[in-house]
């Protein structure tokens, strides 16, 4: 088992209570934005689950550098812990995640997030070594078609000697942020 995790625990077991936290200090959900930068965009994706199953929208999400499933993400890691569990067959390896409470599918959350209109940006980075193409949350996105009314993909092509942790200092981050916040700041 992995040690930060027991049966009455959660990675966004901490998210979740934050949230509540701004909420009974009177914060809207609308106005709050979730951000998830590569891991980080699994916990987003299941505190964002986590809250619209409660039916409260929350303003929108931001996926950075994300992948789309955990187990899509194992087959493409260029870890060698990762290739040792990639060999396993594809229905053992969900099972072992999901006992260890690790089977995060963003994709299939934000499908399921489909009719609520919440605000969802994809940012990528084409050559991201660590999360590559295949495995990545906006190659699925893309090749399901989701509604591209609310979900926003942001493919980022450019040189940058990390492209998996540069897009935290692209100005399409700030860009897209800076969309999801003004009306966020005017309905507070």
């Amino acid at each position: 088992m992995i040690p930060f995790i027991n049966k009455n625990q959660s990675l966004s077991k901490s998210s979740i209570e934050k949230i509540n936290e701004l909420m009974e200090k009177g914060v809207k959900s609308e106005n709050i934005i979730l951000f998830g930068h590569s891991f980080g965009g699994a916990v987003a994706s299941e505190v964002l689950k986590y809250f619209t199953d409660k039916n409260i929208k929350l303003g929108g999400v931001i996926f950075t550098s994300t992948f789309s499933s955990f187990h899509n993400a194992i087959k493409h890691f260029p870890i060698p812990q990762a290739k040792i569990l990639s060999v396993l067959p594809s229905c053992l390896l969900k099972k072992m995640l999901k006992v260890l409470n690790l089977d995060f599918d963003i994709v299939s959350n934000i499908q399921k997030l489909q009719n609520d209109n919440i605000p969802i940006v994809v940012i990528n980075h084409e050559r991201d070594t660590l999360i590559p193409y295949p495995a990545q949350l906006a190659k699925a996105v893309d090749d399901l078609l989701l509604n591209r009314n609310s979900i926003k993909i942001v493919n980022l092509r450019g040189f940058t000697d990390n492209p998996h942790n540069g897009v935290l200092s692209s100005w399409q981050l700030s860009e897209n942020l800076a969309d999801l916040m003004p009306n966020k700041i005017m309905n507070r």
